[in-house]
């Protein structure tokens, strides 16, 4: 088991990572993984990630989820090195994790 502040030996689909702190802001940003977990224990260079606002801006929509971390924007992914993944922060709910996903791929699909 993972706990806050570790980062996982291979991120799973639905961790919660909070990345370290801007050298330009010093903020932290929260991102949740929503690459596959064949491809994550694979051994590739980057994780596949999804935004999370924690301000107010957004609510839960047809393409963003509201979890207890904040709101996962499923039109903000993005492509990072595993080096540059942060800390484990915590994990999304199964139920959560999929609505995330099904909400990635009607966006990449354009519905």
């Amino acid at each position: 088991m993972t706990t806050p502040g570790q980062l996982p030996p291979s991120p799973r689909q639905g961790d919660v990572l909070i990345s370290t702190p801007s050298p330009l802001t010093g903020e932290r940003e929260l991102y949740t993984v929503v690459s596959a977990d064949i491809y994550n224990t694979a051994g590739g260079p980057t994780v596949l990630l999804a935004e999370i606002e924690t301000g107010t801006r957004y609510r839960a929509s047809a393409y963003a989820t509201e979890t207890d971390y904040g709101v996962v924007l499923a039109d903000r992914v993005i492509w990072l090195p595993i080096d540059m993944l942060g800390e484990y922060f915590g994990r999304l709910t199964d139920a959560q994790r999929t609505r995330v996903i099904n909400q990635i791929v009607a966006v990449l699909r354009g519905h």
